[in-house]
């Protein structure tokens, strides 16, 4: 798997992105920075103190804020009907070469089957080269619409604007920066990553250990996770005062090798950390044998896990994850396409803001086969067969 593929593949399961900035404060060695806050204690006569106050409002706030995505997941993304269904209608694929875009094609075409919609799938490939030629081969095609899925759109800007000057819309998944080029609702992108990047922080404060002291790892080559971790150390010091936060790369090209290692070797140089945040939960891969081989127990937190994440946390060995749902989002994207070949707007708030389904996953939630994934909405292909008026 190219350097590309593997980004794309991390991306799918991440699935999202936003930015502030993470205030610089102490921490060492790989840590990019972090942000600490200090809690206060009951004054001597017995009554709180105004740090304890604010630190008991924020968990409060903290708590109502992933209310929704405890025992449940978020609403379903589409709440109103296609107004006509363009049967008949050619919708190109563009498939960036990698195991997940062939994943995301075949989640796609029983959607695309069921409502009545040729679905073409152009193989664009990661290179720039081929990229480029892959969408003058759609510009030249006219489809009624298209869907790219995590394919840099510097790669293919002067495409884009083609398309967008022959009224043809474009949806993106996992690609930040695509609204400039026409792109109404990007899925998975800049909202979608600061709705998670905060929610993550919201569960540290309300879920987990009390004076957190939390790590985030993070993937400098996926910007996605970068944004997430941004927006995660912007928000935990509102949810928790007394939490500490400090960012620590993880190269790409370490996960599923070495990464293990590099995150043990520096809970080690920081003995005070007691709760690890993985900005795409792959990154994880391997890491509970090597915690317990050096000794050490934290508290972990992934971010839309793989089938292997899903089988740590039912076996306890991660404390939670907030997943995706990747087969439901599929589908959305067929939804979103016919949406724009009609010149509706997106047929819900979660999909006008490109949020996929997700939902707060521990132990106990694991009540299915980690391997075939997790679902929120076992029911979608029906859910969605009624909005667009076909039989499923």
């Amino acid at each position: 798997m190219t350097k590309f593929q593997r980004r794309f593949a991390l991306t799918a399961l991440v699935v999202l992105a936003s930015a502030i900035g993470v205030a610089a404060c102490g921490g060492g060695g790989s840590s990019t920075g972090s942000t600490t806050a200090s809690g206060g204690e009951s004054t001597s006569a017995g009554a709180p103190t105004a740090e304890a106050k604010n630190a008991s409002a924020g968990k409060s706030a903290a708590e109502e804020l992933i209310k929704p995505l405890i025992g449940q997941p978020s609403p379903f993304p589409v709440t109103e009907s296609l107004t006509q269904v363009p049967k008949g209608a050619t919708i190109a694929y563009m498939d960036c070469g990698s195991p997940i875009c062939a994943l995301l094609w075949e989640l796609m075409e029983p959607a695309a089957t069921t409502m009545g919609v040729h679905l073409e799938r152009i193989k664009a490939g990661s290179a720039a080269n081929t990229v480029s030629a892959a969408f003058d081969t759609v510009v030249t095609k006219q489809p009624a619409a298209v869907i790219v899925g995590a394919i840099n759109v510097e790669l293919w800007a002067s495409q884009a604007k083609e398309l967008q000057q022959d009224n043809i819309p474009v949806v993106t998944t996992g690609v930040t920066g695509a609204e400039p080029y026409g792109v109404v609702a990007p899925q998975s992108a800049e909202k979608s990553n600061a709705w998670g990047g905060e929610r993550m922080a919201a569960y540290v404060a309300a879920k987990m250990h009390p004076d957190a002291n939390v790590v985030f790892y993070e993937i400098p080559e996926l910007p996605l996770t970068v944004e997430i971790a941004e927006r995660f150390s912007e928000k935990l010091p509102e949810y928790c005062p007394e939490c500490t936060v400090r960012t620590v790369d993880i190269g790409i090209e370490t996960i599923g090798n070495t990464a293990p290692q590099t995150i043990v070797s520096d809970l080690q140089a920081h003995p005070e950390t007691n709760v690890v945040v993985l900005g795409s939960d792959e990154v994880g891969t391997g890491l509970p044998a090597a915690l317990q081989a050096a000794g050490l127990s934290v508290e972990t937190l992934g971010y839309f896990p793989s089938p292997t994440g899903l089988q740590y946390v039912k076996e306890g060995k991660e404390t939670a994850v907030l997943a995706s749902d990747l087969a439901l989002g599929s589908w959305n994207l067929v939804d979103l396409a016919a949406r724009d070949i009609n010149g509706q707007k997106p047929g819900g708030e979660a999909q006008a803001e490109g949020i996929t389904v997700q939902q707060f996953l521990t132990q106990k939630d694991i009540t299915f086969n980690p391997a075939k994934g997790w679902s929120g909405y076992p029911d979608f292909p029906e859910r969605f067969a009624k909005l667009w008026g076909v039989k499923p």
